[in-house]
């Protein structure tokens, strides 16, 4: 153990002597175990008609893997990372960007009630009775921004299908942070920072608090 001190106060020595400021140590490892890298595009068949489901907690690859089977285009946004293990060894990871939001793209209502009969399909989003439907071009947008093939100086198009799944009033659960497991709804929505002030229930009263957009879901 007291090699291990020496060798990281002698690198905070030459840092300091060199004018560099002392390298953060847990950065630097999370920097080298995380680095993310850009996958293929994905394509996204633009005769469809292409709205969002939410699945059940772990049933979205499957979900996706039986409807792609069917002949049912799914879209489930995921960020493609490289996890390195201590021992150097190196792994690609996807992981979702969307808690158990799947987008399906749909020919008829055949589609439609095969999705909706799905054992993995919580439920496919509504709106005031009305189905919400996402341009392919519009999704196809977002798909391309996350995945690093569209241009990232023009974010219309996440913030359009971000609009769709967290709308102002939509009513909304915590999932992660000392909040989790409460409710609220939706007051006010920050596209830029993706961010939402969420009306949550605290002490008898609504309480306004500022959330970002992994730590809700939909109710």
């Amino acid at each position: 153990m007291s090699g291990k001190k020496r060798r990281i106060a002698r690198r905070r020595r030459e840092a300091v002597a060199h004018g560099r400021p002392p390298a953060d140590r847990a950065a630097e490892i999370r920097r080298r175990r995380r680095r993310r890298i850009r996958p293929a595009r994905i394509v996204l068949a633009a005769d469809r008609v292409w709205m969002v489901a939410e699945t059940r907690p772990r049933w979205a690859a499957r979900v996706a893997g039986d409807l792609e089977a069917a002949g049912i285009p799914t879209f489930e946004p995921r960020e493609e990372i490289e996890l390195t293990s201590p021992s150097g060894h190196r792994r690609t990871a996807r992981v979702p960007l969307l808690h158990r939001t799947l987008f399906v793209g749909l020919h008829d209502d055949g589609d439609l009630a095969r999705v909706e009969g799905h054992p993995g399909i919580a439920r496919v989003l509504f709106r005031d009775g009305r189905a919400v439907v996402i341009a392919p071009s519009v999704l196809q947008g977002f798909a391309d921004a996350i995945t690093g093939h569209g241009d990232e100086r023009d974010d219309g198009d996440k913030e359009a299908v971000r609009a769709v799944l967290f709308a102002l009033g939509d009513g909304v659960r915590v999932t992660a942070g000392p909040l989790a497991a409460l409710r609220g709804t939706v007051e006010e929505v920050d596209g830029e920072r993706r961010r939402y002030r969420v009306a949550l229930s605290l002490f008898g009263r609504e309480t306004p608090v500022v959330l970002d957009e992994a730590q809700i879901e939909r109710e």
